[in-house]
């Protein structure tokens, strides 16, 4: 289990409205730090996003038959380029660093709930604000669920802010004045748990069950 995160705002980790997918969440719940790239900012994330051509380039996905030879592929290239490729000095990634071949921290999915803190995703959603507009119905989307704020208010921008201690969605116009406050029954641990926080599959099959209605994360 990584101590850090480094994402993009794409399938699987992002989700509309500049918010948390359910994969994210799960993982900021587990102790893993997200960080979020800015949107459209590749560069922020270069040399992964250069790793991505150079591995596309040498697995060569476009002479595989199929997955299974895709996945045969895509791991020859990797272990290649981790522990033959003369990157460091002539030496590979594995001999110039072998600490990052010792493993790191093991995560066993049986703890899953032992170690799953939800009070750790409240905490992250709390210290960002974020804008909506109201559409002409006097409404906001947050996680594929409308929450209302007033016709009134409709075409205008507002603020959005998860309250930590209520577990409640916050709406204030510019001012800060607040406009409407909504339970997130969406934010709770078991919704957070099971990958349903938007009611939406996460990265195609991303998400599966396992016996009891645990998450299978792939």
């Amino acid at each position: 289990m990584p101590g850090r995160l480094r994402v993009d705002n794409g399938v699987p980790w992002g989700a509309p409205g500049d918010l948390p997918s359910e994969v994210a969440l799960w993982a900021i719940g587990l102790g893993v730090a997200v960080h979020r790239n800015r949107p459209r900012c590749s560069q922020e994330n270069g040399v992964v996003e250069r790793g991505h051509g150079v591995l596309a380039a040498w697995a060569e996905p476009g002479a595989c038959a199929d997955a299974a030879a895709l996945q045969t592929a895509v791991t020859a290239a990797c272990r290649y380029q981790r522990e033959a490729y003369p990157a460091i000095r002539g030496d590979s990634r594995a001999t110039a660093f072998p600490v990052l071949m010792a493993g790191g921290r093991p995560f066993d999915p049986a703890r899953e709930g032992e170690l799953f803190e939800e009070q750790r995703v409240w905490d992250d959603l709390a210290g960002k604000r974020r804008t909506r507009r109201v559409d002409k119905t006097g409404q906001i989307s947050v996680y594929n669920r409308a929450l209302g704020v007033g016709k009134a208010w409709k075409g205008q921008d507002v603020t959005l802010q998860f309250d930590a201690t209520a577990v409640a969605w916050l709406v204030r116009d510019e001012r800060g004045t607040e406009l409407a406050r909504h339970p997130a029954p969406e934010l709770s641990r078991d919704r957070i748990l099971a990958l349903d926080v938007s009611h939406k599959r996460c990265g195609g099959k991303l998400a599966t069950r396992r016996p009891g209605g645990q998450p299978d994360t792939r």
